[in-house]
């Protein structure tokens, strides 16, 4: 009979597509699978996707998103119709897959970290709850964990065929969210470097460089050729401008003098719309050049805000980033009454905390309090682990504290339990080593003491 220790990543699959597929039979109703608002809008994009009339003029026009996970949605609307609960299901499967990969990552340092680390990916709320959405980040973290799990290899291997498989599925988790784009062009010096201290020559070091940079870009090149020729641009998508211009101006400047969020969106939006005018320019024209009032408006704006604002709104952010419990995006959670954490009032995270906790209490805001309260172990195992692996393979230290440092200051200010997912197959690893440490102990002293 087969058993867990024969086959970890196996068994790893196995229980985490259980998990998955349980909770999926358990969401009642359409809804369920559009808890986030991105969601909505993802389900459309595929519709739109999977009308043989509508497939061409919705690709070339698909500028603010990338566009692997709504060709994914518009593959499903053309087999199964209107069918979320599909897609459900076969996200369900790809983040057992996931699971499986991050079980393969841990296995790197030992095969009772892989193992644990397989485990607690299996039972993570964030990738179950979030799996069960139309969104993008299942897919995403996929290809992202094979990417983390390739590079891993070639650090203490250095061989091209690891080079090409790691760009090619970085290439794959940029062509389905854009966020990655600058960890894959630092990864090009970090293969480099990592091939020249293996011992290998300059000219191979530099080949696998090369070769990583060619695999990453190759997903990614038709939609870079269409922005160029359709709209003669080198960006990629043009949520930059929407993402600075309505959120991180609004939370910052909130941070700053205490401007209510709802009241620095709406202040955005009337200096857009009259920037806009005097450019002459209107909603249809290049997307682009609408990206890029917004970008060079927001930065006006955020260079009239105190540098300290910054600082803690990032620092806000990321504690909320690390710390919020992923109960909070479970669809049964969010159907019931709450207010919004963004427009809350308040200068400060403590405040608008406070506020949020305890000025309106209700059942949303106790879950809330339970759901912090079962992330502070977890906490503590990741941050332990960490130490543990800095002492043990500081390298891969360095690597792990890189990857939350990146994920974390991109995500700035933006708090939701959805920003960590990217992190999660690192977070995970490290909160198996200390587990790992404790089992292993135990199981030393239990084979001790049947040796007395």
């Amino acid at each position: 009979m087969m058993t867990v220790r024969e086959h970890p990543l196996l068994a790893v699959f196995v229980l985490a597509l259980l998990i998955r597929l349980t909770n999926v039979a358990l969401l009642h109703g359409g809804n369920a699978f559009f808890a986030e608002a991105d969601a909505i809008t993802y389900w459309a994009m595929g519709a739109a996707l999977a009308k043989p009339s509508g497939f061409w003029p919705t690709l070339s026009s698909m500028t603010d998103r990338m566009p692997l996970y709504p060709l994914l949605l518009a593959a499903v609307w053309s087999i199964f119709g209107d069918a979320p609960r599909v897609v459900a299901v076969i996200q369900a499967v790809i983040d057992a897959g996931t699971c499986t990969v991050i079980a393969a990552l841990g296995t790197l340092i030992s095969p009772a970290i892989g193992l644990i680390a397989g485990i607690l990916a299996a039972a993570s709320a964030t990738l179950i709850i979030f799996s069960s959405q139309i969104l993008t980040d299942t897919l995403f973290l996929f290809f992202f964990s094979i990417m983390l799990l390739a590079g891993a290899h070639f650090l203490l291997r250095p061989a091209n065929s690891l080079a090409v498989a790691a760009g090619l599925a970085g290439g794959l988790a940029l062509a389905t969210r854009f966020g990655t784009l600058l960890l894959l062009l630092a990864a090009v010096p970090v293969i480099f470097v990592a091939s020249t201290m293996q011992g290998r020559s300059l000219s191979r070091a530099v080949a696998a460089a090369i070769l990583f940079l060619i695999a990453a870009a190759a997903p990614i090149a038709p939609v870079l050729l269409r922005n160029l020729i359709e709209y003669g641009s080198f960006n990629l998508v043009t949520q930059t401008g929407d993402h600075l211009a309505f959120w991180i101006v609004p939370l910052v400047a909130q941070r700053a003098d205490g401007t209510a969020y709802d009241a620095s969106v709406a202040r955005m939006e009337a200096l857009y719309r009259q920037r806009l005018a005097a450019s002459g320019l209107n909603e249809d024209s290049n997307p682009f050049l609408l990206a890029s009032i917004k970008s060079r408006l927001a930065r006006e704006e955020l260079a009239r805000l105190p540098p300290a604002a910054f600082v803690k709104s990032w620092l806000e952010g990321m504690a909320v980033n690390l710390a919020a419990p992923a109960l909070l995006a479970d669809p049964r959670v969010r159907t019931l009454p709450k207010p919004s954490f963004y427009e809350t009032p308040g200068a400060s995270l403590w405040e608008r905390t406070t506020t949020y906790l305890f000025g309106n209490p209700g059942l949303y805001q106790a879950l809330l309090v339970i759901g912090l309260t079962a992330m502070l172990p977890f906490l503590l195992l990741e941050a332990t682990g960490f130490v543990m692996l800095a002492r043990r393979l500081p390298w891969g230290a360095a690597c792990a504290g890189s990857l939350l440092a990146y994920f974390l200051l991109l995500s700035g200010p933006v708090a939701t339990p959805k920003y960590r997912i990217p992190m999660e197959p690192v977070l995970i690893v490290l909160s198996a080593i200390p587990l790992a440490w404790l089992a292993e102990r135990y199981e030393r002293g239990s084979a001790l003491a049947k040796t007395i």
